[in-house]
């Protein structure tokens, strides 16, 4: 563990004489993915953070990859409306937990058994939130692990997991293509999208089944694609 982490009992403490920051999207506390209860914020734990010495250089960005709900105590928060976070394409809004020498960064290494944890990630994954510097090639074993941590089962194949994967996750130069069709190395080289929205970039048939009725019809009729559905060559019989 870094020497900016020290553990005391069951709790990760920040120790260093500059500061700690989590980037956490406002995403997540508009999904209900991060609150804030009382003192204590209870947060997706997945999301970026930087250590600055106390100069305020910064020293380090990394990923901070466990997707289970942690709890943290910062010494302060602010918000960010427009900001471009190290390591990925597009500015959004965050806010940035402030971490100083002796506050909680986790206050318990437990991690409860608790059907929320599942459910707020598969909140995140569906709206195509999950934090974007992670490869489409591990997306799968975030899901999975997730599981794990919060101790339930998806009760469906890492196949069909796979599929809803290919959906959500476009080629980011030209969206009615799944990146997994994309001719790229890049694993990074994609853009996530809201699960409800894959119905317009797949045939006229599947966009008007979708649940909003407006952007249902107004994508029935501009989808590209002619290729049939699935579901539309099994009604259509």
């Amino acid at each position: 563990m870094a020497s900016f982490f020290k553990t005391v009992g069951d709790k990760v403490i920040f120790s260093g004489d500059g500061e700690l920051i989590y980037y956490v999207p406002e995403k997540y506390f508009d999904i209900k993915a991060a609150e804030v209860i009382g003192e204590k914020i209870y947060v997706m734990g997945m999301f970026t953070y930087a250590v600055f010495d106390k100069s305020g250089k910064k020293l380090m960005v990394k990923p901070f990859n466990a997707p289970t709900m942690i709890e943290c105590i910062p010494s302060s928060v602010t918000k960010e409306a427009d900001y471009h976070l190290e390591g990925t394409k597009e500015s959004k809004a965050y806010r940035l937990l402030h971490f100083k020498n002796g506050d909680e960064l986790i206050c318990s290494k437990k991690i409860p058994v608790d059907i929320a944890c599942l459910e707020k990630f598969v909140d995140i994954f569906k709206g195509g939130n999950l934090p974007e510097n992670i490869p489409y090639n591990k997306i799968q074993d975030y899901v999975i692990k997730n599981a794990e941590l919060c101790r339930f089962d998806y009760k469906v194949s890492t196949q069909i997991i796979g599929m809803v994967i290919s959906e959500i996750y476009r080629y980011d130069k030209d969206l009615d293509k799944p990146f997994r069709l994309a001719n790229t190395d890049d694993m990074l080289a994609y853009k996530a999208i809201h699960v409800e929205k894959v119905p317009k970039y797949t045939s006229a048939f599947t966009a008007i089944t979708s649940d909003n009725a407006d952007e249902a019809i107004a994508a029935s009729m501009t989808t590209k694609g002619k290729a049939d559905s699935p579901l539309e060559k099994i009604v259509m019989v």
